[in-house]
């Protein structure tokens, strides 16, 4: 049969050997889907020898992208299918930093703060960008707006403004529109989520609090050294204990921690810390390794390893469940788009009318050369940059001239090389799962084992 072992799967060991029947979970990258898998099957799978599995299950298996045909190159079928995949988007995103400006003087951050606040002129060229964008995208369904900084409720006036702006647009379009903002957290009062949250669709507020009181406030410090650790779990605090948040069926607030060999031993302190506050479902909490930003290079020299973050991160996952919170995709999910940088439909917008393909070039010195650019919205877009060096990462990943590894990895199709930008640094980035990825389908597994089928 002209048919082959995809070479994008991965599999755990038997789950438990001293039960009748042997069974592995199998996870196919190239279409996201796992399985329960039979002994038997996995091991005619590894031989190749197809002709002794039924037709059904033969069905399956090719459906689910685990065999595939024999002369298939998988590298490039999967490029095909992601630039395919990111044409065909229906969602204009857009990531707007209202402002320059930050509260917070993070050693980690790699951006320079300013006083910098977006200007009428430029929020006019953003609503005048949209509409070319709209035009440009006639299948567009979705409008999406991420509001970052800076710190982006420093410039709360632009981002009110923008959003009344942007919502008109879509409605007259009949699109849809949505929203989310990344934020310290130190403004979010109340009334500020209230408005954002119910008149301005924002529906996921994305806070940083690295780890306990204790670690916080010697790290996430404004620039006058003073700690904000209290202000920022008391705005949480007072936005959970809101009517109309107790009635939301989703999660709008999730809490990133920022890990590193100075706080990983407080993470499991910071749940408990939060459980104790009856916060289990109002809010959603994730583990993130630091990396470098920029010309920091803090990932480098406190940073954990992939190896030490990813056994950790399982801990904590299951610390996170014991505990009664939220854990939510647990697996990657099959990645057209690597990240924003691939898709045209997608720009970062910055307080000095600068556009550019990744959210962290704003700010940054390392990326004020002209690959990194696609222009400024205060100039003709006859004179854009179509060529960013970011844009080109699937061009360039078919040719394996910038990351040769990525070709033979079986977590491509749903890694995509992680980040562009640092592969172009010259740096090795593969995420945390490929540490950890067996780890993860066991316990998908224990969170949802009666909906996963079996093979054999």
């Amino acid at each position: 049969m002209n048919f082959k072992l995809s070479k994008y799967i991965v599999i755990t060991d038997v789950l438990d050997p001293n039960s009748d029947v042997h069974q592995r979970i199998l996870f196919s990258t190239r279409s996201g889907i796992s399985t329960l898998i039979e002994e038997g099957l996995y091991q005619s799978l590894l031989k190749g020898d197809f002709s002794t599995i039924d037709t059904t299950a033969l069905a399956r298996l090719m459906e689910y992208e685990i065999i595939v045909h024999s002369l298939e190159d998988e590298f490039q079928e999967i490029l095909k299918l992601n630039k395919l995949g990111v044409k065909d988007t229906k969602c204009v995103s857009m990531t707007i930093q209202p402002t320059a400006n930050c509260q917070l003087g993070c050693f980690y951050c790699g951006q320079v703060h300013s006083k910098l606040t977006m200007t009428q002129e430029i929020q006019d060229k953003i609503i005048e960008r949209l509409y070319y964008q709209l035009d440009k995208k006639p299948d567009t369904e979705l409008v999406h707006t991420t509001w970052y900084g800076g710190e982006p409720l420093m410039g709360y006036s632009a981002i009110i403004d923008l959003s009344n702006k942007m919502q008109e647009i879509a409605y007259k379009r009949n699109l849809r529109y949505s929203a989310s903002i990344i934020t310290n957290g130190l403004s979010l009062k109340k009334d500020i989520f209230t408005e954002l949250y119910l008149n301005h669709k924002v529906k996921r507020f994305q806070i940083t609090l690295d780890t306990t009181k204790e670690h916080h406030d010697k790290r996430r410090i404004t620039k006058k050294g003073e700690s904000t650790f209290d202000i920022i779990m008391k705005n949480i605090l007072d936005i959970c204990s809101l009517d109309h948040y107790q009635q939301f069926v989703t999660h709008p607030i999730f809490i990133r921690m920022n890990i590193d060999e100075t706080n990983y031993r407080q993470a499991n302190e910071m749940v408990d810390y939060m459980a104790s506050l009856g916060l289990q479902d109002k809010v959603e909490m994730g583990f993130f390794p630091i990396t470098n930003w920029g010309d920091k290079t803090v990932g480098d020299e406190q940073g954990l390893t992939t190896i030490e973050f990813a056994e950790l991160e399982i801990e904590w996952l299951m610390y996170l469940l014991e505990k009664g919170f939220p854990v939510k995709y647990v697996l990657p999910t099959r990645n057209y788009d690597v990240c924003m940088v691939v898709n045209e439909a997608s720009e970062v917008y910055d307080a000095t009318g600068n556009i550019t393909p990744c959210y962290e070039f704003p700010y940054t010195p390392k990326y004020t050369e002209e690959k990194h650019i696609i222009g400024n919205l205060l100039q003709d877009k006859t004179t854009f940059n179509k060529n960013t060096q970011v844009r080109g990462w699937y061009d360039d990943l078919a040719t394996c001239n910038v990351s040769p590894k990525c070709s033979k990895c079986n977590l491509f199709p749903v890694c995509n090389g992680n980040c562009p930008k640092d592969w172009y640094n010259g740096e090795i980035t593969c995420p945390t799962m490929k540490a950890n990825i067996e780890d993860k389908l066991v316990l998908q597994y224990l969170i949802d084992k009666s909906q996963l089928q079996t093979l054999g």
